[in-house]
């Protein structure tokens, strides 16, 4: 058995979270998502909810989604290679995080977005051999490192932000 409790994939190109846009109605405003977001949020939930058929993960949660793009023509001539490559473009890889959290939420998969505290996203496009999918996998995270790289920052300038003249600092 994994130790990863959920996996899933949701064929086609990823969708990045869209900004969310407002329209006035009565004299108020209503807030809504894009309506490419919300229907790949849709598709999404319904895809994963069929790998998921028990309570929703909670406590706190490690993520890791690998984003598959199609590839462009300009990649796919014989001297390209076959397998996965970079993809440094939109959808930025926070926007593709969100939605797919957000996916998550409404498969039921897991309670809330806030409960993921440690989350790791590839960006690429698809290998030749394989279309375009979003591949999430979800876990208990682990116990909180005691010590890490930020370990080596040199000490701060100053002892305590508290010391920081805000006003000569241009705050």
């Amino acid at each position: 058995m994994s130790d990863w409790p959920f996996v899933g994939e949701v064929p086609g190109n990823p969708i990045g979270k869209g900004r969310a846009r407002g329209t006035a109605v009565g004299g108020y405003v209503r807030m809504y998502t894009p309506k490419k977001t919300a229907d790949w949020e849709s598709g999404a939930a319904m895809v994963l909810g069929a790998y998921w058929r028990r309570a929703p993960l909670e406590g706190c949660l490690e993520v890791e989604i690998m984003a598959m793009s199609a590839r462009p023509k300009r990649l796919l001539r014989r001297k390209d290679p076959d397998g996965l490559m970079w993809k440094p473009s939109k959808p930025d890889s926070d926007n593709i995080e969100k939605s797919t959290w957000d996916a998550l939420v409404k498969a039921g998969v897991i309670r809330d977005d806030c409960m993921v505290v440690l989350n790791r996203t590839w960006c690429c496009y698809a290998p030749r051999d394989r279309g375009p999918s979003v591949c999430v996998r979800v876990r208990e995270a682990g116990a909180c490192p005691s010590v890490g790289w930020w370990d080596s920052i040199p000490g701060p300038v100053y002892a305590s932000y508290s010391e920081v003249d805000v006003e000569s600092a241009g705050f």
